[in-house]
């Protein structure tokens, strides 16, 4: 996020004052951190990239999503005139949920054996996808989410004056289009845009258990 190629071991943001980014990230989280695979990113380390990137104008406005459990403890000092807008999966205390677990695990005809995604990032992407992101605003996107996540409480924080613009702004590509994310919809079952509330929903610490159950 600092754009510092040589510490980072791999690809960095190359932006400036004049960028409007979006920050997406899903796996595993506790109270004050999420995990990557290999890795702990803190609460206060987080932060601390944001102030960088402000200070150094490494860009104009940035929406960050955050799929995790406990991932409302990620911005416990985004200040609202910092001019990042975060959105967390659940508050600082609860888990969020996977969805389309088994046996709603279904693609093609074929049960593929385990959850096919996380229920907040489920609900914002096919809201993504079901309607105009050159149109739909920042703060309906985060209403529909809201309303669509029954399992667990989403969460904003930091600067909210931005939340006027359409999605496209951040999410897509500028000619207002969403491939990516029907690339990563493709997974999703057929006609299951608004239902995945509807689904099989499991904690996310316990999908792997969800998972054994179906294989015995």
């Amino acid at each position: 996020m600092k754009g510092d190629a040589i510490t980072a071991g791999g690809k960095v943001l190359k932006t400036g004052p004049k960028s409007k980014i979006f920050v997406n990230f899903s796996d595993h989280g506790a109270p004050g951190l999420i995990a990557f695979p290999s890795s702990y990113l803190y609460a206060d380390a987080l932060q601390q990239a944001i102030d960088y990137m402000d200070a150094a104008s490494l860009y104009n406005e940035m929406t960050i999503y955050i799929e995790a459990c406990e991932s409302g403890s990620m911005f416990p000092n985004l200040k609202a005139d910092q001019r990042v807008y975060g959105v967390t999966a659940s508050n600082a205390t609860l888990s969020s949920w996977a969805a389309y677990c088994s046996p709603d695990d279904m693609v093609q005809g074929v049960e593929i054996g385990t959850c096919l995604g996380d229920l907040f990032s489920v609900n914002w992407m096919e809201d993504t996808e079901a309607n105009n992101p050159l149109v739909e605003t920042l703060d309906v996107q985060f209403t529909n989410v809201q309303t669509l996540t029954t399992a667990s409480p989403v969460m904003k924080f930091g600067d909210f004056s931005f939340m006027s613009e359409p999605v496209s702004d951040f999410e897509g590509n500028n000619d207002g289009t969403a491939t990516w994310i029907e690339k990563v919809l493709q997974m999703v079952p057929a006609g299951a845009s608004s239902k995945a509330n509807q689904s099989t929903l499991w904690d996310s610490r316990d999908v792997k258990m969800n998972y054994l159950h179906r294989k015995v």
